[in-house]
């Protein structure tokens, strides 16, 4: 009787005992990872392996328990074994192509980032180590193309940008080490040299340097706008003029050509002269909110006021802390007898204005601050 109440109770006992679900594996592994308890979660997985011997999740997720220990070989086998039965499981193909991309075999893992972009072209991870593999085989310009393709989709991407601006940087240094070394005398050396000498702001040295261009290749491309530019911007209008006048025989559609040389006239106040560059600068780049706030102040002397309002209301509503902008919408709006709006962007071109007294005060009191400081130290110095 006893021995049928054990077996009864046995059996019992055993009818309560529920196979364990797989996710239960896997939040057991989880809590081990957080712990940093790898070879702990590795043993969970592995037993899950052989209580799911068809389950290619578990393979996975051991192959990047794997990754994560750099047990990179190991994970390779796993992805492998995973990939075998199902050649586009999600996210294999690409933490396979990790594996081998921290095994340097950059060629394998370009392989599989692109097999991975086969199924999911939106995959901005494989894309963007794709492009990090190619950089690595020196391969630049293929690099530049995938950065090129995730900026593209995703034009805020910090990350991406920073990548472009270093990857474009390192290319451009070493076009100009190699056309150096290939022609250290040639007018394209000096064109590099001048462009470098003007990004950062030696401006009377790069003149003499596209003036040395002129003498040896007189129809270079391009020299007789930079050196418009260049005079435009250290206001020596009538070089300015001449070199911009030049640049627009070659180019009389250049959107920047016409915004200077318009600009140029209207400082010269020649309104009418300006106001058809103007119209082809802005015609030919829409962006150019300087263009059409200068091309208003044309319509504006010309008394064609609704033309100059629809063109300041766009430039006002791209750059609204333009201070000018609101001064001119309020002269425009006295000559079309709107007191009240008027009145509102005087207001607000008064307010702009202070506030930026207020900033240049802040900033001077800071500076007056910092040499207040230094003078301390030296006297400390010098009192040691």
């Amino acid at each position: 009787m006893f021995f049928c109440f054990l077996l009864v109770l046995f059996h019992s006992g055993s009818a309560q005992e529920k196979p364990r679900s797989l996710e239960s594996y896997f939040s057991q592994a989880r809590e081990l990872e957080a712990k940093e308890d790898f070879a702990g979660a590795e043993r969970v997985y592995l037993n899950a392996t052989e209580a799911f011997p068809n389950q290619p999740e578990v393979l996975k997720r051991l192959a990047i328990l794997f990754q994560t220990e750099l047990k990179l070989p190991e994970s390779i086998d796993a992805f492998q074994k995973v990939l075998k039965d199902n050649p586009q499981y999600p996210e294999a193909n690409f933490f396979l192509g990790l594996s081998y991309l921290g095994l340097n075999q950059f060629d394998r893992s370009i392989e599989y980032f692109n097999r991975e972009l086969e199924a999911n072209p939106k995959y901005r991870r494989a894309r963007y180590y794709m492009a990090v593999a190619y950089q690595s085989l020196g391969r630049k310009i293929e690099a530049a193309q995938q950065f090129d393709i995730l900026v593209g989709e995703d034009p805020n991407d910090a990350k991406v940008w920073y990548q472009l601006a270093r990857l474009y940087k390192s290319l451009s240094l070493q076009a100009a080490k190699q056309l150096t070394h290939l022609d250290p005398d040639s007018v394209l050396v000096l064109a590099i040299r001048a462009e470098s000498l003007a990004e950062d702001e030696r401006r009377d040295e790069a003149i003499r340097v596209y003036q040395e261009i002129l003498k040896k290749q007189p129809d270079f491309a391009g020299v007789h706008f930079a050196l418009g530019e260049l005079f435009w911007k250290t206001l020596q209008n009538e070089e300015a003029e001449r070199e911009l006048r030049l640049a627009l025989r070659e180019d009389p559609n250049h959107p920047m050509a016409n915004y200077y040389l318009g600009e140029l006239m209207l400082r010269l106040q020649k309104p009418k002269e300006a106001m058809p560059l103007l119209q082809v600068s802005v015609a030919g780049d829409p962006s150019l909110t300087a263009g059409q706030y200068q091309l208003s102040k044309c319509y504006l002397a010309q008394g064609q006021f609704q033309e100059a309002l629809n063109l300041l209301l766009k430039v006002v509503e791209e750059v609204p802390e333009s201070k000018m902008t609101h001064y001119q919408l309020a002269q425009v709006y006295a000559r079309l007898k709107n007191g009240e709006k008027q009145k509102y962007h005087l207001a607000t071109f008064e307010r702009l204005t202070a506030e930026e007294r207020e900033k240049k005060v802040e900033k001077s009191e800071r500076m007056k601050q910092m040499e207040d400081l230094d003078k301390q130290d030296a006297v400390l110095r010098s009192s040691q």
